[in-house]
């Protein structure tokens, strides 16, 4: 790591984190903890600076490749649903120092990325790209704000449904998984819009993809 390469920085803070109760707070935080230590295990290979927890209710980390944040914003969105939202920025550019703490990093990345998410509060979005060029970084923040305002539309069932669905299960499986007809499940799939959600998803990753080949032949 230094300070003179571009890295992805994802920066993220949770949604109206000062309402909620102190058992919500410590349930939040008992989800996103270990979550955020796996995907660090998990993710190791693109991991510049390992995810953590910034000044309470924000965490980050910094990566050498966006394909795998799309991943961890994604399945982080699914984990903390039931309790609580949370918004993002990607950010690619350099950083002020290179050693310590998260918080003590800066430079060009972080201004960047602290300035968009405030921004992200005002508007009430969910997320923000900022690391190609603009045609490129508005349509994956259109994805990913039509994604997650989906998501957060669904009914419980509906996402339950979704999140099997996401993990490959058919329609049938996802039916004996949760001891539901089958009918049931396809109305939840229709009307929860679980496939408007995979195809998007699909899209980024396949965007994402494309600018992660590009970067390794420009390295």
């Amino acid at each position: 790591m230094d300070n003179q390469t571009p890295y992805y920085l994802l920066l993220a803070d949770l949604t109206a984190s000062s309402a909620l109760s102190a058992k919500d707070g410590q349930s939040v935080m008992g989800r996103l903890l270990p979550e955020l230590d796996w995907q660090n295990q998990r993710g190791a290979a693109d991991l510049v600076y390992p995810l953590e927890v910034n000044y309470g209710d924000e965490f980050a980390g910094l990566f050498s490749s966006p394909r795998l944040i799309h991943r961890i914003v994604s399945e982080i969105r699914d984990m903390l649903r039931p309790i609580a939202g949370f918004r993002y920025v990607i950010v690619r550019d350099r950083i002020g120092y290179a050693g310590g703490t998260i918080r003590e990093m800066g430079g060009p990345a972080f201004e960047t990325a602290a300035k968009a998410l405030t921004d992200l509060k005002k508007q009430r979005q969910h997320g923000d790209w900022l690391i190609s060029d603009n045609a490129t970084n508005q349509a994956l923040s259109a994805m990913t704000n039509a994604a997650a305002t989906l998501v957060a539309d669904m009914s419980d069932y509906q996402h339950a449904v979704f999140l099997l669905q996401k993990a490959g299960l058919s329609g049938t499986e996802i039916a004996q998984k949760l001891s539901k007809d089958p009918r049931s499940v396809s109305n939840a799939k229709k009307t929860g819009h679980a496939k408007t959600v995979l195809q998007i998803e699909a899209a980024m990753d396949a965007m994402l993809a494309q600018i992660s080949a590009g970067d390794i032949q420009n390295a």
